[in-house]
């Protein structure tokens, strides 16, 4: 069975680890570099970790394992009455195709968004790198999970850092943690501008509602876009990202779609732990084992600086704080979330507890 892959992040990789030697799988991958870690960036550009070490899997492994890896080659459109794949290189035949294109970042709608640098590829990274090491400082401009990675590695390894947010509270989360969050930041070196708006930007700074903010290297890192276009291009149903049932299939048949390109129930995935997940049941529904992936169910582990911080499950109604480290929501008398600050090894027993029902104490 011919398997074509589009895209080389965590989930087409997972995927084609796990299916590799049962299938003849071709990875398509626009890059011209074998898959990284993207969630390991921020560690790279703070100087904890040389380039190399993003680089999990060398082009042997490819080899070794029969994957048919095509860096540098663009998939143009999928033929769906040929089931085939047009590529800058040629035509992929395939029997089952898999669209995992992944995300890029968000690009800020103000005027000088020409200043702004955004962190998606290790291109980007690089690029950011070589700029703090010559400025020494940093502006980040977002609240959620990249913006906070960048800040807290970049803030230890003792770079000025600044955080422009719109927001009153970090991550989404309620005012509580996100004040919980902050104060540990900010103790790390973090200095965070909350409920900012940012109206334009020059080559020296950052013009906002409160005030002009100086800075010459500012990135950008709220929200990502879903890779959706060779879908569309296709004729394959997609609202914000590529539109999936609860096998990943899409609107076209034998195609799916995995990972952040990817939207269910109006959601998109967002993480790279997500798209490694729905990789994993992916190959077993592609095998023809029965499988399934609880949509409804999320969870992410962020590292920032040296404090860890889990969000488990739903955590949008009311919580109260089990100890000074958990804060558990409920709906009713269920809990059904679960926000773990500092302890990674209970936050992957509560983990296991929501996503069972079982109780907690």
């Amino acid at each position: 069975m011919e398997l074509v892959i589009v895209g080389n992040g965590p989930g087409g990789v997972e995927l084609a680890k796990r299916l590799a030697g049962e299938f003849d799988v071709t990875v398509v991958e626009k890059e011209n570099i074998p898959h990284y870690s993207k969630p390991l960036l921020s560690h790279y550009i703070a100087g904890f970790i040389p380039e190399e070490k993003l680089f999990p899997y060398s082009r042997e492994w490819y080899e070794e394992r029969g994957i048919n890896l095509l860096l540098g080659t663009e998939a143009r459109l999928i033929d769906r009455s040929r089931k085939v794949l047009v590529t800058g290189r040629g035509k992929i035949p395939y029997d089952a195709l898999v669209i995992a294109t992944g995300a890029r970042a968000r690009e800020p709608s103000i005027p000088g968004k020409e200043h702004i640098l955004t962190l998606r590829t290790l291109n980007d990274a690089k690029l950011i790198k070589e700029r703090l090491e010559e400025e020494g400082e940093i502006t980040i401009l977002g609240g959620g999970f990249i913006a906070l990675e960048l800040a807290g590695n970049l803030a230890k390894a003792g770079y000025t850092v600044r955080v422009i947010h719109r927001g009153k509270t970090l991550l989404g989360l309620d005012g509580d943690l996100s004040e919980r969050i902050r104060v540990e930041l900010e103790g790390a070196g973090v200095e965070f501008h909350l409920e900012t708006n940012a109206l334009g930007a020059d080559e020296e700074g950052l013009k906002t509602d409160k005030g002009y903010i100086k800075g010459r290297l500012k990135v950008c890192a709220f929200g990502i876009v879903p890779n959706r276009e060779l879908a569309v291009k296709s004729g394959i149903h997609a609202g914000r990202g590529i539109l999936i049932d609860d096998r990943f299939r899409t609107s076209a048949r034998d195609v799916y779609a995995i990972g952040d390109c990817a939207e269910h129930g109006g959601v998109v995935g967002g993480t790279a732990k997500a798209a490694v997940e729905q990789a994993k049941v992916l190959a077993n529904l592609l095998r023809g084992a029965d499988d399934r992936y609880d949509f409804s169910f999320r969870s992410a582990f962020f590292k920032f600086a040296d404090f860890s911080v889990a969000i488990i499950g739903r955590t949008g109604s009311a919580g109260s704080w089990l100890d000074e480290d958990v804060k558990i929501f409920y709906e009713g008398e269920r809990p059904v979330g679960v926000v773990v600050l500092g302890n990674t090894q209970k936050a992957f027993r509560l983990e296991k507890a929501i996503k069972e029902g079982l109780p907690i104490d």
